[in-house]
């Protein structure tokens, strides 16, 4: 007995049909027949009862199936365990991620799996949110990751893995008082559109605060927060991107109420590699701490 005669054995008695078997196995009708009859000479006893164009299966095929189903699902567990040790050795991860979350959120997870993980590779890209989903389409990204709601009409898996606190900021040297005068902080700084966390914002402040006249334009975040640091403008920006400033006194800052959610997302109906698997149980443990 071999396992290429329990897998014909076994497609048989599913299809109930030594064409369909064949079909199903990419192997000629011929080479599934004499595979069976292999088995069946072997034990010694018939495995179907052939009438006409009709085929089922005989009390010792039906015990023996059990069986070998049970032979076979072990087989295909053990395989897998093998490629995930191969994985192990040289395995890659491809992450794309929105340019917010590539600069600012991703890099410490990335920094903890290669501690975990030195052997493996792991490559990040940057894109604006609109294209990851192509990326994922073409392969070309094993994960991608993104701030906003995400459009569940597409033949993707999401994850909600955290929000932004995004929050009302002001250089540390003024008196930060009430949310509601904005006006006097000026000049408002407004966060470029590709940044990723939307633009809700935008209806919290006043009628005279606009985008289209603005007398400055940033296209960065590092540009807003270095203009922050030298005591210049407000601005609105993720609470996580200034930490730093805010417990040094640098920055200061006021709740506004609005949270943006960080969407991991992959194709669904999709085997995730094994070093794909460390990474995001390194970021659910990381951010469950």
């Amino acid at each position: 007995m071999d396992i290429q005669q329990f897998r014909a054995f076994r497609e048989v008695a599913r299809q109930r049909s030594f064409s369909g078997a064949a079909k199903e196995l990419f192997l000629s009708q011929p080479a599934i027949s004499r595979q069976v009859a292999a088995l069946e000479t072997e034990i010694g006893l018939p495995l179907f009862v052939r009438m006409g164009n009709n085929i089922s299966l005989t009390d010792p095929g039906r015990r023996l199936l059990i069986y070998v189903d049970d032979i076979l699902l072990k087989l295909d567990q053990a395989e897998s365990v093998i490629r995930d040790l191969k994985d192990l050795e040289s395995g890659t991860v491809i992450v794309a991620a929105d340019n917010y979350l590539g600069k600012y959120f991703l890099p410490r997870f990335i920094g903890e799996f290669h501690r975990r993980y030195p052997t493996l590779q792991l490559h990040l890209i940057t894109h604006p949110q609109e294209s990851l989903v192509g990326l994922l389409a073409n392969g070309q990204a094993d994960l991608a990751f993104f701030c906003g709601e995400p459009k569940r009409n597409l033949p993707l898996t999401f994850e909600q893995l955290c929000t932004e606190e995004l929050c009302f900021v002001a250089p540390g040297s003024l008196n930060l008082d009430i949310a509601g005068n904005i006006e006097k902080y000026a000049p408002f700084l407004f966060p470029p559109k590709s940044s990723s966390f939307g633009e809700d914002y935008e209806l919290l402040l006043p009628v005279s605060i606009d985008r289209t006249n603005s007398l400055i334009t940033i296209e960065s975040l590092e540009g807003i927060r270095t203009l922050l640091n030298e005591g210049f403008g407000c601005s609105i920006l993720p609470k996580n991107l200034i930490h730093w400033e805010l417990e040094k006194g640098f920055l200061q800052s006021m709740p506004i109420g609005l949270e943006c959610p960080v969407i991991l997302t992959y194709p669904k109906d999709t085997r995730l590699a094994h070093p794909v698997l460390l990474f995001m149980g390194v970021i659910h443990k990381m951010l469950s701490i």
